[in-house]
């Protein structure tokens, strides 16, 4: 083969890999402000816990639990634009917000960042997921910014109501080194509709059940 050649064959190969990996968002270089913050976090000395200043609003109606966990996410920040602002802006529809993409792509828009990126995660998710999860916890929490995931009922809180339930919510801080993180949900107090008024609008699981929690889905960080 010509040098061209295998070139191209290495560097499919190489894509093939990381995508069965689950792990091709990991090929988008990030933006300077957050490589800069990598490399200096990676040397660094790690906090036992980290919580974010945030406000916490109720998602509006029974499918906006994207804008409700993005409105949450951007008070960390910023002043949000309202939750009829941000369903606009991602395209939410009466069956909920299509995908994680459209979250971050909120969260750099009206942050006015290029920090976050979407990633997805298997069902159930490979170790380097959660190795890649926590990582993203500790790194985002520790330079001030918040995260939100797309969740699905194969693992829930204490609480939450029966039946498959798609979902989203904010990550604010962690506990235990990154091995918990403190949620924050939209659909607490009974925001979610009928079920749901056993759910706190915030609370701590074990970072582990996030990414089981997050398994099929994606994260914005």
């Amino acid at each position: 083969m010509t040098r061209r050649l295998i070139t191209m064959v290495l560097v499919s190969a190489v894509a093939l890999l990381m995508g069965s990996a689950g792990l091709a968002t990991a090929t988008e270089a990030p933006a300077p402000e957050k490589a800069a913050a990598i490399a200096s976090h990676d040397l660094g000395v790690q906090a036992q816990s980290r919580v974010l200043n945030y406000s916490w609003q109720r998602q509006q109606t029974g499918y906006w639990c994207g804008p409700g966990s993005t409105w949450i996410a951007l008070s960390t920040r910023v002043s949000p634009p309202s939750q009829q602002t941000l369903a606009n802006y991602m395209g939410t529809h009466t069956g909920g917000t299509d995908h994680i993409g459209l979250v971050r792509n909120a969260l750099n828009r009206f942050a006015n960042t290029q920090w976050f990126a979407a990633k997805n995660m298997y069902d159930p998710p490979t170790q380097a997921q959660r190795d890649l999860l926590k990582r993203d916890v500790l790194l985002n929490l520790d330079n001030g910014y918040p995260m939100v995931a797309n969740v699905i009922s194969g693992w829930r809180p204490p609480g939450y109501p029966g039946g498959t339930i798609y979902h989203y919510v904010a990550i604010v801080g962690y506990g235990d080194y990154g091995n918990t993180v403190l949620i924050a949900d939209p659909a607490g107090e009974g925001a979610g509709g009928g079920g749901w008024s056993n759910v706190p609008r915030a609370y701590w699981i074990s970072t582990h059940n996030l990414g089981t929690w997050i398994g099929g889905k994606g994260y914005a960080a």
